[in-house]
């Protein structure tokens, strides 16, 4: 038997790579490196299992997979419920066919396990895999916060408060997003700046960063679900739990939910300094997640570490990194500023050529030979 990993040629967030690393903790070896885009066209030589544990879709050319040899485990899924186009797709004849002959669906939240229940597909809230990642033993926390994606407001609210050092974080590239919304090219600057490998060492820094951190402050799941698993001290600041956002209600029992609002009225909830641990209630389900799929594929690692940061250094795996961005981002510029000048050379152009038909339009001659034109208009 052979294994496959879903891997992403975009970069939207890390939060894919996160969730594959995940996976790779169950998988003896990889002889597939899967792309999430081209599983329904994506074919083997042999059979292979593969954790299907990812978000599904913005677009949904890829599903289903067709591969006849592909054994996979349904677990941890979540389905784009927004997208009445994802939705539409996931109840064709042939996605109801997968999903109740690998099924029943395992969900990592629970407003995809109610679509899926509600249309007679089987079943059951999983939980997110990342609640299975298992850090290195022997690193020892380090006395600095992180804050990822999290308000500005909030920024200098907790550097106002402590004497440790704060790292700020994004999982979305350092890039102009509205520019990015606009642009075809600015997707096409996202799918390049990295490879896929390069993604995955990214991500596993990310990773290394919230298994040492004092405690992390966030707004996303995929940050901290991972410090759960890594029993690092974790706040979620997020309004969107709070008006009833049910993907992140399937761990409020989990997770500690707060406003921004009710956190900077009420510092001591979490106090940067001397964090609160973490709710135990993740454990029942990290158990049988990891029951599930290593019965699955026969298989657990210790750890998501794929190499180890012997003497750690925020920034020094961030450099290279930034380097590319920002050279892509040159000429990307650069190209952008090519086009612009010719779109001003076109225009004056345009300018220059309406002005000598109308200068024509209003000469002598031309009023002259109009009854001549006629003629020739009526012949033809």
């Amino acid at each position: 038997m052979k294994y496959g990993l879903l891997c992403y040629d975009y970069l939207e967030n890390l939060g894919n790579e996160i969730q594959s690393i995940a996976a790779r903790r169950f998988l003896p070896e990889i002889d597939y490196f899967i792309d999430y885009n081209n599983l329904s066209t994506f074919k083997a030589s042999d059979d292979f299992k593969m954790i299907m544990n990812a978000w599904y879709f913005h677009e949904t050319k890829s599903w289903p997979p067709v591969d006849e040899f592909i054994h996979p485990l349904l677990i941890s899924m979540h389905i784009n419920i927004n997208n009445k186009n994802v939705l539409n797709h996931f109840l064709t004849e042939e996605s109801r066919d997968f999903l109740v002959k690998y099924g029943p669906v395992g969900t990592r939240d629970h407003l995809t396990r109610d679509f899926l229940l509600e249309n007679d597909i089987p079943a059951y809230f999983s939980g997110c895999l990342t609640l299975t990642l298992e850090g290195d033993k022997s690193v020892e926390k380090e006395d600095y916060i992180l804050l990822v994606d999290v308000p500005k407001e909030l920024i200098s609210f907790i550097k106002s408060k402590t004497d440790k050092k704060v790292y700020v974080l994004s999982h979305n590239p350092p890039m102009d997003l509205n520019k990015r919304r606009l642009s075809p090219e600015f997707h096409y600057l996202e799918d390049r700046i990295y490879n896929s490998q390069e993604k995955f060492f990214f991500a596993e820094c990310l990773l290394n960063l919230y298994e040492r951190a004092s405690c992390v402050i966030t707004k996303r799941l995929h940050v901290a679900l991972p410090c759960l698993a890594f029993n690092t001290p974790v706040l979620v600041i997020n309004d969107e739990i709070i008006n009833g956002e049910r993907r992140f209600s399937s761990y409020k029992d989990l997770l500690n939910f707060y406003s921004l609002e009710e956190y900077m009225n009420n510092y001591t909830i979490f106090d940067v300094n001397n964090p609160p641990q973490n709710k135990k209630d993740y454990l029942k389900i990290r158990k049988e997640l990891i029951s599930t799929v290593k019965k699955f594929t026969g298989h657990i690692n210790p750890s998501y570490h794929s190499f180890k940061l012997d003497s750690f250094d925020f920034m020094k795996f961030n450099t290279v990194f930034l380097s590319k961005i920002n050279n892509s981002l040159n000429e990307t510029n650069q190209r952008v500023f090519n086009l612009e000048n010719r779109i001003k050379e076109l225009e004056a152009e345009n300018i220059n050529q309406k002005n000598i038909i109308n200068e024509m339009a209003s000469s002598n001659s031309w009023k002259l030979t109009k009854p001549l034109r006629n003629i020739m208009n009526f012949r033809k």
